[in-house]
């Protein structure tokens, strides 16, 4: 699904292009902070009985998938 036109698809590319790359990196990591802090926002609203540790694990298996978060975090243990 595609709710942008062709034409501002266009005007946004440019205005990208004309940044410098530390403002499209800074963009970029901002970004990626507003998805974080909505994945844990929508985390502990499903979860509201698990501690922080935990609803920080299941954040980092959201964003870096099962086999990844286990191999830096170990198995997911609810104590709830």
């Amino acid at each position: 699904m595609n709710d942008t036109s062709s034409t501002a698809e266009a005007m946004r590319l440019r205005a990208l292009q004309a940044m410098t790359p530390t403002r499209r990196l800074g963009l970029a990591l901002g970004w990626s902070q507003s998805v974080r802090e909505l994945t844990r926002s929508s985390l502990h609203q499903q979860h509201p009985e698990l501690p922080p540790q935990e609803l920080h694990r299941l954040l980092a298996e959201r964003l870096l998938g099962k086999e990844l978060a286990e191999k830096a975090y170990g198995p997911f243990i609810s104590h709830g």
